[in-house]
């Protein structure tokens, strides 16, 4: 559903079209390690763009934490992959 203002009152005139979007189960975990708490999803389908939501979410992270962030963007092979594969998007 796309978003609207919380000042508009009417019906939104377009919806997204059937098949639209992933489509895939997600089921979230959590982790306690070393006092931390990590937070993962777990996807049965793989998107173009999950490497790249990981990163940016990890950098943030990092930034809110105060922490050096030493991250590195996916490798090309993993970026052909996902262009070249029949995946969900």
């Amino acid at each position: 559903m796309p978003a609207k203002s919380l000042l508009f009152t009417g019906a939104l005139p377009y919806t997204d079209p059937p098949g639209c979007g992933p489509c895939r189960t997600e089921v979230p975990i959590t982790i306690r390690k070393n006092g931390r708490l990590y937070n993962f999803v777990l996807r049965d389908k793989i998107s173009i763009e999950d490497p790249y939501l990981v990163l940016v979410k990890a950098g943030a992270f990092a930034i809110s934490q105060g922490e050096l962030y030493n991250g590195l963007p996916p490798e090309r092979s993993v970026r052909d992959f996902l262009i070249k594969q029949n995946l969900v998007g």
